[in-house]
């Protein structure tokens, strides 16, 4: 059965890596059925919004939305605004490096085909590999510390919460983006806990990671004091993720 996609992606001063990221992706849609994409620009003041104009004027292929944040909200709140304006079947989530292939967007709408409701990318591979070795080491070790932190404290069985590539259902959306409250740090994480309370199946999908240089990320002493907060804000806000401690 043929599903309209649209793609959301939250952007901020994205203007070296966007217009690269929309070319791919109007490229890649015919084949992938990529309906629209959907950008958000969370405050930018470089020339993020208007790479998001030209690609809408050049027409054919999918549709090209702006949606705007006038000061800097975050990413989980640019991400909020960008699910709710997508008007697609199926909703995907990726970052604007577009650092996960949408190729794998085939691969994830087998799997919903076969019953999922949201499929969330994961770096680590079947074998306990991880496909991410053009990612920073630092990075790389910030990730495993955040995992063991999520794990100890709200419980989600994925091996990579964190993966910039999610796709759900429409009827997803409505049900879990109305709860959620985190505007920056952890959206994946409380999405996550929040669709899994509502009994969404969720399945992870391998896939592949190519770091791109330039992300506004910075891992500094405050982002891992701000984590176990933020966790432990989504789990007494939520609930645990843990199968013995779910409603």
């Amino acid at each position: 059965m043929s599903r309209t996609i649209s793609v959301v992606i939250p952007a901020k001063d994205e203007e070296l890596r966007l217009g690269r990221t929309l070319a791919r992706l109007r490229e890649a849609a015919p084949r992938l059925g990529i309906t629209e994409v959907v950008i958000v620009d969370d405050g930018s003041r470089d020339r993020t919004p208007d790479l998001v104009r030209e690609a809408s004027a050049v027409g054919g292929g999918p549709v090209f939305r702006l949606e705007r944040h006038e000061r800097n909200r975050g990413k989980a709140a640019s991400l909020r605004t960008g699910m709710l304006a997508a008007s697609g079947d199926l909703i995907a989530l990726f970052d604007a490096d577009l650092s996960v292939d949408p190729a794998y967007l085939e691969g994830a709408l087998r799997l919903i085909e076969g019953g999922a409701d949201v499929v969330t990318g994961t770096r680590i591979q079947e074998d306990g590999t991880e496909v991410r070795g053009s990612q920073p080491l630092f990075r790389r070790a910030g990730s495993r510390l955040f995992r063991f932190m999520q794990e100890a404290i709200v419980g989600l069985p994925f091996r990579d919460t964190q993966c910039p590539f999610k796709v759900m259902r429409r009827d997803v959306r409505d049900g879990v983006v109305p709860r959620l409250t985190i505007d920056r740090w952890n959206f994946d994480v409380e999405f996550l806990v929040v669709a899994m309370r509502q009994g969404f199946a969720v399945r992870e999908l391998p896939v592949v990671f190519e770091h791109v240089d330039g992300s506004t990320v910075r891992m500094t002493p405050g982002y891992f004091i701000e984590q176990p907060r933020a966790l432990w804000a989504i789990r007494r806000r939520h609930g645990s993720a843990r199968r013995r401690d779910r409603r």
